[in-house]
């Protein structure tokens, strides 16, 4: 049909093309806001007043209106500022007659203010009526700072009572006594103690005072095995290596006990799984308590720093015993990224011949503190106070809200990362940013953590990079395994162990039959020497 000449046409418009015009506006939109975000340079929230455009016509009439108002109203602020002062000239006079006056009686004193008619505030009654406020106001101030001065003394003697109270201790030796408490009931109740350490840093997480008094309890019937855990975080070549370190002093079994967080940095090992790994361990303890053939049910304890994943390896062997009720507690123990989630003893009964016993993660006293790019184990030792505070936060035994300063502790992960050019850019590409400048001290870490901040959005007020939340973010990422890192074994360390002391390792080895389980070479098959590829974990 032909429109009539003359006849408007309909600007409606279809709904589908006004759905397109909108989806592609919001679009816009989310584009727009994702780039501010990436973008690091810091802007106010509050609008700007864009002003009057040079080309409005009127433009210099309102700018006179503008500043006649802004003089007016500074006039106005003199002339008030000038009354008051007035105010106070005639109040400060009235307070000197008050003064000189030999009354006591404050009820008097505005009488006697009004009366004399030879003072210039008698025409002002609003003088003396402040000046009696005023008088009582002092009063009362001086009522209320006696008070408080007898609640500050009732304060201090609470305060020295509190200071003096034997049961108020420090951190260190409530530690201590924690560590005595709960060791002790592990090693008498337990016949095999399982000594998880990290696979990043197994020397950081040992201590050998503890490996001796196990091995000399109960006159040698204690057995030790050393589980190597997260060997998913270091490459195959580490792994062997520091497999071959520690099976001179006592049995080692490598264990994957859990799957990594997400974007974690991971080796494959190929046949060194979850399950297979929980697999070997659970048959290497059931072998010991079959051969033992006693009447009650072995007794296993776990031990080791806090977060190592001790939870971990009893929720692991738990899922190997198959369906049924047992599988239920594949999730026996609470287990978290974070330490301190065990906070007590808990016992797992697996069966009828094995039980186990979680503990809570303790800094044991005498660990050493290996580190190919540091000082020596002997003056690791000596170092205390804020110099082990940095060494704990990178081994995860502190809990992320008791750390007060982590900027020391990404100082010595950049010290530990800087003897490796590959493991230094790896870091550095987890972040973006690029190579570092070393500040007037020769020390990158301000420069490190002022890139991460401004990378990670961790800004404070007027764009200023806050670098205690950028360290934090950067020790959250070393415990998840974002950043790639590990401690090299000691090379051309003396055997210094009796022949005594071999054969009982190797008569250990043979109790739990640990031959065909990684206990000896690696298995037929197994390739262990190359480096591996890193896995990132989604």
């Amino acid at each position: 049909m032909v429109n009539k000449p003359g006849k408007p046409k309909s600007k409606r418009t279809p709904v589908r093309l006004r759905h397109k015009i909108e989806k592609a506006s919001a679009a816009k939109q989310r584009k727009t806001r994702k780039l501010a975000k990436k973008n690091p340079e810091w802007r106010s929230r509050l609008k700007k007043d864009p002003g009057i455009p040079n080309l409005f016509p009127y433009k210099d009439k309102i700018l006179q209106q503008i500043e006649e108002k802004k003089r007016l109203k500074e006039e106005e602020a003199l002339r008030r500022r000038a009354e008051v002062k007035a105010t106070g000239a005639i109040s400060a006079g009235t307070e000197h007659v008050l003064v000189a006056d030999d009354g006591d009686n404050e009820e008097d004193l505005p009488d006697e203010t009004m009366t004399d008619e030879d003072d210039p505030d008698s025409s002002n009654p609003m003088a003396a009526l402040l000046a009696s406020a005023k008088a009582q106001a002092a009063e009362y101030e001086e009522a209320s700072e006696d008070d408080d001065n007898d609640d500050s003394m009732e304060n201090i003697n609470t305060d020295y009572d509190l200071d003096e109270s034997p049961t108020v201790s420090q951190p260190h030796d409530s530690s201590r006594r924690s560590f005595d408490k709960v060791y002790k009931s592990i090693l008498s109740s337990s016949d095999i103690i399982l000594y998880v350490i990290d696979a990043r840093d197994p020397n950081g997480t040992r201590s050998r005072e503890i490996e001796h008094e196990i091995t000399a309890a109960d006159s040698g019937s204690k057995r030790l095995i050393l589980i190597l855990n997260k060997i998913d975080l270091v490459p195959p070549s580490v792994l062997k290596s520091w497999l071959t370190y520690l099976r001179r002093y006592f049995p080692t079994l490598p264990l994957r006990a859990s799957t990594p967080a997400s974007n974690a940095r991971t080796y494959d090992h190929k046949s060194l799984t979850v399950k297979g790994t929980s697999e070997t361990l659970l048959r290497a303890l059931k072998t010991y308590a079959q051969g033992k053939n006693l009447k009650r049910s072995t007794t296993v304890g776990i031990i080791g720093y806090p977060n190592v994943g001790k939870s971990s390896v009893i929720n692991a062997l738990t899922s190997c015993l198959g369906s049924g009720s047992a599988r239920s507690q594949s999730q026996a123990c609470p287990v978290g990224a974070e330490a301190g989630i065990t906070t007590a003893l808990r016992e797992v009964k697996l069966d009828n011949k094995l039980k186990l016993l979680d503990s809570p993660g303790i800094v044991f006293p005498g660990c050493t503190t290996t580190s190919n790019h540091t000082s020596s184990s002997s003056s690791a030792r000596t170092k205390k106070g804020n110099d082990d505070q940095p060494r704990l936060i990178l081994l995860n035994a502190i809990p992320p809200k008791q750390i007060t300063d982590p900027i020391p502790a990404v100082t010595l992960l950049l010290s530990r990362l800087s003897a490796s050019p590959d493991l230094m850019q790896n870091m550095l590409a987890v972040y973006g940013v690029p190579p570092l400048v070393a500040g007037p001290n020769g020390d990158k870490t301000t420069d490190f953590l002022i890139q991460v901040a401004r990378k990670r959005g961790r800004l404070g007020k007027g764009g200023v990079p806050n670098l205690v939340a950028a360290a934090m973010t950067v020790v959250t990422d070393w415990r998840d395994g974002r950043i790639q890192g590990w401690v090299e074994p000691p090379l051309g360390e003396t055997d210094e162990r009796g022949r005594d002391e071999k054969m009982v390792v190797k008569e250990w080895a043979e109790e739990f039959k640990l031959d065909g389980l990684w206990g000896g070479e690696a298995e037929k098959g197994e390739k262990v020497d190359g480096e591996g590829d890193a896995v990132m974990v989604g």
